[in-house]
């Protein structure tokens, strides 16, 4: 069986952690960025089946995340 990766990008620790916690349990393999120049250092470093991206993050927000990832 093929895992499939997630990432998620979300600076409210609680909260990534929770979400990483029950795609876990499902069988996902989860990766955890908290803050948006993260989140798009792990988008170039390895291919992820879905993102999660909040939109309000600290430094690069979710938004610019999101256009870098569709213009790759």
């Amino acid at each position: 069986m093929i895992l499939k990766k997630i990432l998620i990008v979300e600076d409210e620790r609680s909260m990534a952690e929770a979400i990483e916690f029950n795609l876990s349990k499902e069988g996902f393999e989860v990766d955890i960025a908290a803050d948006g120049e993260a989140g798009w250092s792990k988008c170039q470093e390895g291919e992820y089946d879905l993102i999660l991206l909040d939109l309000m993050l600290p430094g690069m927000d979710g938004m610019e995340v999101c256009r870098r990832v569709r213009k790759e």
